[in-house]
């Protein structure tokens, strides 16, 4: 069931939904089925994927990739931004929340912040923590909170999802506190190598720069663009942060590496890669326009670099910065 609820000590009107328990009723509200496998039902949004237990599980396993990798939850300074303060509440906003593990993980550690998530799908849990809620919401639309009540907002994997990037961070800018923090973490839709594999992707990876260059192509005709490089100078452009810092994460693909470390890492971080090219076949049908030869032979190779060239890396762009 979705009951109406608000964030009274914020000073604004609750124009979305907390999520409690979603009754089979309300069920085909929020999602559609298409070429067996379940999509979200909202309107116009293009988020390209599915949103069924596979991709699910996919999110859930490519958040704990990210955490072993980093070593930590968020390489931004949470732990000085979110130390307790007598006079205030500290707020957390997740953005395209998904399955919302982030957050938990987040609530888990910082008891005294109240982290609210979002997303345009309910796929996240039901049974969140004291200091945690979920809510129905559409990022693309303007935020439903007041100017300055929060002192995080975090923005992990949103760029299949937004179409206007720039004009989130607006929004984003406008709920964030003076000091509070904006974090950014997407992963580059394009062929790389580690560094010592001078590997040449149009000669070395044919099947998988093929993929990501129709991916790329029809996604940016729905808005749905390669952001990753341009996520630092469209903050920046905003002119309401400073400071920060902008990193690139390798993380590698498939088995090749000597690490036992990095070679459990690439391994599951492989399984997720291929669930996504899978997860993008009915997109790549519905808008696409391919047929089923075609999908086939371009997942097909994809699969097969992702599985046999070594060197390739997947590269998590990291930036965060400061509200002015």
């Amino acid at each position: 069931m979705l009951n109406p609820g608000g964030d009274d000590d914020d000073g604004s009107s609750d124009t979305s939904s907390m999520l409690t328990e979603l009754e089979p009723d309300e069920f085909p509200g929020h999602f559609r089925e298409h070429a067996g496998r379940l999509f979200h039902s909202h309107g116009d949004l293009p988020y390209p994927l599915p949103v069924d237990g596979a991709e699910q599980a996919r999110l859930n396993a490519q958040h704990k990739i990210l955490r072993e990798l980093l070593g930590s939850l968020c390489v931004a300074p949470v732990d000085e931004i979110l130390t307790q303060e007598s006079n205030r509440q500290k707020r957390v906003l997740d953005l395209c929340t998904g399955t919302g593990q982030w957050l938990m993980d987040m609530a888990s550690r910082f008891a005294n912040v109240r982290f609210s998530g979002v997303d345009i799908v309910p796929i996240m849990t039901r049974h969140p923590s004291d200091n945690a809620r979920f809510e129905i919401l559409d990022v693309t639309q303007p935020l439903r909170w007041s100017d300055g009540v929060m002192d995080f907002v975090h923005a992990r994997n949103v760029s299949l999802a937004v179409p206007n990037y720039p004009e989130m961070l607006h929004e984003a800018a406008r709920v964030l506190r003076r000091g509070g923090i904006f974090f950014s973490g997407e992963v580059g839709r394009y062929v790389a190598f580690a560094p010592g594999y001078p590997g040449n992707p149009a000669v070395d990876a044919p099947g998988a720069t093929r993929f990501y260059r129709v991916i790329n192509d029809l996604l940016g005709r729905v808005g749905l663009h390669e952001v990753t490089r341009s996520v630092p100078r469209w903050l920046q452009a905003t002119g309401a942060f400073v400071d920060g810092r902008i990193q690139e994460h390798v993380i590698p693909i498939g088995e090749w590496h000597t690490s036992a470390r990095e070679k459990r890492l690439g391994r599951a971080y492989l399984d997720t890669m291929i669930t996504f090219a899978e997860s993008l076949k009915p997109f790549l049908r519905e808008k696409g326009g391919l047929n089923e030869r075609e999908i086939a032979d371009l997942v097909r190779g994809y699969e097969r670099d992702m599985r046999t060239v070594r060197g390739m890396v997947g590269v998590y762009h990291t930036v965060w910065m400061t509200k002015a």
